[in-house]
């Protein structure tokens, strides 16, 4: 009998794990064409991006109630306790990111104006990494790799400069087309939505060091030696 309790427990703590990952893949493939589309100025799917949202959402319930029974009725402790208590704040920040794709899309659906060749370039390249940031993390995560998460940190830092760069052509292209100045504005909130997704990556990288270690903001010192 208690070889099946523990077989169980197991079982419970690896599917708990493979829904993370499956929630993961899913965001990050919604946020790829989110950014794609945008880039092209295609907006065929927009719309089933915004209605996926809901599915993402519902990931997310199904895992902090499956994290929670495995809290209540198990009791983990230790590198077992980490594991859930890790997958509820992954799943958290995952959510995140779907809500900040999904307000991508709901710009590109509005968006009137093709991007002008420079802009496009750029958001091109700043979405890239975001998605790739962000599928690095999962990745850590899912493989329980924390030696994947310092790269995470490097890249949030290009992010950042990524974001300071695109802003300030999107703010030039402002003051030279008037005729565009609503687009424009909506794409100023596309940077700031990517730029919010690197930080999400980048909590999960966290958690991800937690889950395997058991330490806590190691990325602290790191930013506090940034430049602002």
């Amino acid at each position: 009998m208690s070889n099946h309790i523990v077989e169980t427990y197991d079982e419970d703590l690896r599917e708990l794990h493979l829904l993370i990952a499956h929630m993961g893949k899913d965001v990050s493939t919604a946020l790829e064409t989110t950014c794609n589309d945008l880039v092209k100025g295609d907006k065929g799917s927009a719309d089933d991006v915004i209605e996926h949202d809901k599915d993402i959402n519902a990931q997310e319930l199904n895992i902090n109630l499956k994290a929670q029974k495995l809290l209540a009725l198990r009791a983990p402790m230790a590198s077992d306790l980490r594991v859930v208590l890790t997958s509820i704040q992954v799943a958290g920040n995952l959510e995140r990111v779907g809500d900040l794709t999904k307000n991508i899309a709901k710009i590109n659906r509005k968006m009137g104006m093709s991007l002008p060749a420079n802009i496009a370039n750029l958001v091109k390249k700043m979405s890239g990494l975001a998605t790739e940031i962000l599928r690095v993390s999962i990745s850590a995560y899912s493989n329980k790799e924390e030696n994947q998460t310092q790269k995470i940190f490097d890249d949030d830092v290009t992010l950042d400069k990524q974001y300071k760069e695109l802003s300030k052509a999107i703010l030039r292209e402002i003051k030279r087309d008037e005729d565009h100045l609503e687009d424009l504005a909506h794409l100023l909130f596309v940077t700031r939505h990517l730029e919010r997704i690197g930080d999400h990556a980048k909590n999960i990288a966290e958690a991800t060091i937690y889950m395997c270690s058991g330490e806590m903001n190691r990325f602290d010192s790191l930013e506090d030696n940034q430049d602002v």
